[in-house]
């Protein structure tokens, strides 16, 4: 068949409407494996040590609504919790010296209210005596 054959229909010219063809896919980059390690699994990190969050909550006990036996409490249990870490590599050291800090300064102030009762006891007995 040639271009003069009288059975072949030529093709219709293009109007412009037509759908263009896809364009050639991109080829996909190759996985990269070591891009980012896995998402954790939920509690799969280390274990806080309990000792060390019991301290710490006696620790803010003693100085609101546990007064003087939360701050014993907290300084009792702040070493226990050091050596429980240690030994087992828990976490919670932040946590037992921030409970023993607050222990000792609750028991700090107790001292002091202690002496500032019987310092004022004493003043106002030396100057009801030399009246």
């Amino acid at each position: 068949m040639t271009e003069n054959d009288p059975g072949q229909v030529p093709p219709p010219a293009p109007s412009g409407f037509e759908a263009a063809p896809p364009p050639p896919a991109a080829p996909s980059p190759a996985p990269s494996y070591a891009a980012a390690p896995p998402p954790a699994a939920p509690g799969a990190g280390r274990v806080t040590n309990t000792m060390a969050i019991v301290t710490l909550i006696a620790g803010i006990g003693g100085l609101t609504f546990l007064p003087f036996i939360g701050s014993i409490i907290a300084v009792i249990t702040g070493p226990m919790a050091d050596k429980q870490i240690a030994q087992n590599g828990e976490d919670g050291a932040q946590l037992s010296k921030v409970g023993k800090i607050l222990g000792w300064v609750g028991l700090g102030l107790w001292v002091l209210g202690i002496i500032a009762f019987v310092l004022f006891f004493v003043v106002i007995a030396a100057a009801s005596s030399t009246s």
